[in-house]
């Protein structure tokens, strides 16, 4: 499959200093450069991976990314023709930590896939499918532009029935509900039109828009509060900390679902279940069949309502969020970290109220939830 063709470079990177000095900021500098010559790579982007982190290298290479709290990230590296650089990091004490950065130029194989060109009227329907997987149905989907939609190109797999996106750059979006520009690095996106199963993976960084006045933040605050209030990332984040009733999260174990509906569900206490992982700083959710999460503080949106029932009158759940969670195939737990990023995403697959949020209402993981 094309996704297996989007080769990046992972690496596992555990930093432990003593402390040493007190200041207000931590950084990280270095060089990023070409892993083969070792040529310095200017305006390469390096940030910390669904975070507001990010920066640029200057005209020899450079980088200083600063930030403001020490903890667990994915530090990344892209570069136009280049491998992405990925490597997990955690910073503890150490206040100025070097990292010197090498990118790999990347070997894209499309095999049998045939380009979609963009005046096609298929690329047209390939993009508004593409929106609507990536972005969501929502309120917020609805606030979102993809500046720079001439990115993405599309490559359909005749043989196999499958529609691939890539993007060299960045994918640009500008998110109105929310009050941020994004830069979403795509490594891979699929639709099976056999089965009508998709998936998509990148890295995001975040940059918060400037409010023009206090009403504008003020909405924006409340967007993103409602947008964190439930989601995923605040489900891991209670899991992570043993608070998952004490944060509004009841969880089930479902053997088997039809059409929805689950079957012998049986509810479960998830501290009983969970793990160390294999870092200090993660976690690990093992679990069997499906996991049913309902979030019990917040209704369900009218946009979700009717995309699960159009015509109203035969849907299950009205009321509170309900999502459940299955792991595919040859994947027996979910890692996951305390800012309630996931460190195998593609270990499971979400439906129910996670599988209707996208990209749209996505909020960065060192979002500070209101108390």
């Amino acid at each position: 499959m094309l996704k297996n063709s989007f080769v990046f470079k992972l690496a596992f990177l555990i930093l432990f200093f003593i402390p040493f000095l007190a200041f207000s900021q931590y950084q990280i500098q270095g060089v990023v450069t070409d892993a083969e010559t070792g040529e310095t790579l200017p305006l390469a982007t390096v940030f910390f991976a669904e975070t507001t982190f990010g920066v640029t290298t200057d005209t020899e290479g450079r980088y200083t990314l600063s930030f403001s709290e020490p903890g667990s990230y994915e530090i990344v590296a892209r570069f136009v023709g280049y491998a992405t650089y990925v490597a997990k990091i955690r910073i503890e004490d150490e206040r100025n930590v070097r990292l010197d950065i090498t990118l790999k130029p990347q070997v894209l194989n499309l095999g049998s896939v045939v380009v979609v060109a963009r005046e096609d009227k298929d690329w047209r329907r390939h993009m508004r499918l593409f929106k609507e997987l990536f972005l969501g149905y929502s309120v917020n989907a609805a606030k979102c532009k993809i500046l720079n939609e001439e990115a993405i190109d599309f490559y359909m797999d005749e043989e196999k029935n499958v529609l691939y996106a890539y993007a060299e750059e960045a994918i640009k979006v500008q998110n109105m509900g929310l009050g941020y520009d994004l830069e979403y690095y795509l490594e891979g996106f699929w639709v099976d039109y056999n089965s009508m199963l998709s998936s998509y993976v990148g890295f995001t960084v975040y940059r918060e828009m400037g409010a023009r006045n206090s009403r504008q933040k003020g909405r924006w605050d409340e967007a993103r509060e409602v947008a964190f209030r439930g989601s995923q990332q605040h489900f891991f984040r209670a899991a992570y900390a043993g608070k998952l009733e004490e944060e509004g999260f009841k969880v089930a174990r479902v053997t088997d679902m039809e059409r929805g509906i689950p079957k012998n569900m049986t509810e479960v206490d998830l501290n009983e279940l969970i793990t160390k992982g294999q870092f200090e700083f993660s976690r690990r959710l093992p679990f069997n069949d499906y996991l049913h999460v309902t979030y019990l503080w917040e209704a369900q949106s009218h946009e979700y309502i009717q995309i699960v029932d159009p015509l109203g009158g035969s849907v299950t759940y009205f009321g509170e969020q309900v999502s459940w969670i299955s792991l595919v195939e040859g994947e027996d737990h979910i890692e996951f970290y305390s800012n309630g990023s996931v460190y195998n995403p593609l270990s499971f697959v979400s439906k129910g109220y996670w599988g209707f949020e996208k990209v749209a209402d996505m909020v960065p993981i060192n979002y500070k939830a209101m108390n």
